[in-house]
């Protein structure tokens, strides 16, 4: 008898999906795509409580945290050439 190990299609969709979870690239864009449009919004009459503020509470954190996570990656492999 012998046994296989093959990846099954559920699995890659999860794999794919991670992959682009963990990628700051696509974080910066996706809380860009919130923030431009709200702030627009926001900017035509600032005096109306509108739906546009809580997104930008939930839109300019993960553009911080993607951020962040960029600028760390480019440090890292900065610190990483200056040793050799």
């Amino acid at each position: 008898m012998r046994i296989e190990l093959n990846r099954q299609p559920d699995m890659k969709i999860l794999s794919i999906l991670k992959k682009i979870k963990n990628n700051p690239w696509v974080g910066i864009a996706v809380s860009l795509t919130l923030i431009i449009p709200s702030l627009y919004e926001i900017l035509d009459d600032v005096t109306v409580l509108r739906k546009e503020y809580i997104l930008l509470v939930i839109a300019f954190p993960l553009y911080i945290k993607s951020l962040k996570k960029i600028f760390d990656n480019m440090l890292d492999v900065y610190d990483d050439l200056s040793e050799q």
